[in-house]
């Protein structure tokens, strides 16, 4: 048997581990060091000085453009994860990219399609309910040719994710905490609906902060088909993560 305080030791070196393997050494480190030293993802621009995008900064639900009144107050803020943390999270989902398609949840700027075109997806869709950020993700897309990447089949499509068409292969679903538990689940309803008519294999991989976790993994439960095989928490709660898969 664990004695509490060893048990606490080796979650806290977990939590280390994988903020170390998930936003990089140094960053790492100084989460671990220190709160104030708190990444800011708001002011990171380090990505769009190096591809010449826009996917930097930090917009409230208000300003995002929302015309539905509804959806708008499910809302989360657009805020970009670090690219490492994406490849991270693509890294550990043990598929096979070329039999899945990468879909994100509420994209935002694109920044992690951008990220996810750099493996060999059958094909990569964006989703996001703000007309705004859906144009400024299609010209992030046609900005972004490094010689790193792998998959040229990326669209933004600007809809509604609980009523949005699932592509009929295995998909990789990605989502950073978009919205509202409740509308997630209408979200996952949708995608039940989707994989009766065409059984198929489904990885999510949901990326969020530490306070969310409790009612996203209730939320969760309320779908059996779904199993959680993996949960991770940073050192700040800044990036933890959650897979599921059918």
């Amino acid at each position: 048997m664990v004695s509490g305080e060893h048990g606490g030791l080796l979650t806290k070196l977990r939590r280390i581990r994988y903020s170390i393997a998930s936003t990089g050494l140094r960053r790492g480190l100084a989460d671990t060091v220190t709160v104030m030293l708190g990444y800011h993802p708001e002011r990171d621009s380090s990505f769009d000085r190096q591809f010449g995008t826009d996917t930097a900064g930090r917009i409230l639900p208000a300003h995002l453009g929302i015309a539905d009144a509804a959806a708008r107050d499910h809302a989360i803020l657009y805020l970009p994860s670090p690219a490492r943390v994406t490849r991270w999270l693509i890294d550990n989902s043990r598929v096979n990219y070329q039999q899945f398609s990468f879909v994100d949840l509420g994209c935002g700027k694109g920044r992690v399609l951008l990220v996810a075109s750099e493996y060999p997806f059958e094909r990569i869709i964006g989703v996001e309910i703000s007309a705004e950020l859906s144009a400024i993700a299609r010209a992030n897309v046609d900005r972004y040719r490094p010689a790193s990447r792998k998959c040229w089949d990326v669209v933004v499509e600007h809809a509604d994710a609980t009523t949005f068409a699932f592509p009929e292969t295995d998909l990789l679903l990605h989502l950073y905490h978009p919205f509202e538990p409740t509308l997630t689940g209408d979200v996952l309803a949708q995608l039940e609906r989707s994989l009766r008519a065409r059984p198929r294999r489904v990885v999510i991989a949901y990326l969020l902060y530490a306070a969310a976790l409790e009612p996203v993994e209730e939320m969760f439960a309320r779908f059996p088909w779904l199993t959680r095989t993996r949960r991770e928490q940073s050192v700040l709660g800044q990036y933890d993560c959650l897979f599921y898969s059918n």
